[in-house]
Parts: C-alpha cells; sequence; structure tokens
C-alpha cells in the first residue's frame, strides 16, 4: 500500500496537471474505460471527452466502479482486445 506522501503527491498531481489539450493533438486511437459507478470520474466525462478528442473512444461497464480492471477483469480485458483488434 502507498504511503501517504505518495498519495498526497498523486491527488496534487490529479489538482494541478491538466492534459486535455495535449490529448487533443494525439493522432493514434486512444481507449479510455469508465466504470458507470465511478464515484470519482462521473460517467458523464465519456461524452464530454469523446468531443475534445476525436480519436479516443469511451467505453463504460455497468456495475463497475472507479477501478473496473479489479471487479470485471474479463469485460475489461475484452474491451481492450476489441479494441486493439480493431485499430
Amino acid at each position: 500500500m502507498p504511503g501517504v506522501e505518495v498519495l498526497n503527491g498523486g491527488l496534487e498531481m490529479l489538482r494541478t496537471v491538466d492534459q486535455r489539450q495535449s490529448m487533443a493533438t494525439l493522432t493514434m486511437p486512444v481507449l479510455r474505460i469508465y466504470g458507470y459507478l465511478d464515484g470519482l470520474v462521473p460517467r458523464k466525462v465519456a461524452s464530454l471527452l469523446d468531443e475534445l478528442w476525436p480519436n479516443s473512444t469511451s467505453e463504460v461497464i455497468a456495475k463497475a466502479a472507479h477501478a473496473p480492471f479489479i471487479s470485471h477483469p474479463e469485460v475489461f480485458a475484452n474491451i481492450i482486445n476489441q479494441f486493439v483488434a480493431t485499430e
């Protein structure tokens, strides 16, 4: 488990770093995966970023929260595999 100092550093980075414009310039396909029940990242963010980042695809996993790769590993892996196969 990370220490408090590491967690605080990560939270500070989330608070101060804004990568939205940098992400908009990417030309390669980008996959973003969200959990429908995420209490940290609202699911409406997916559709907002779809508009800002036209080279990205968003997927929302039903009944998943902030860490769908832990709670729904098979669904998560299937989404990635399908994305890689089509890109």
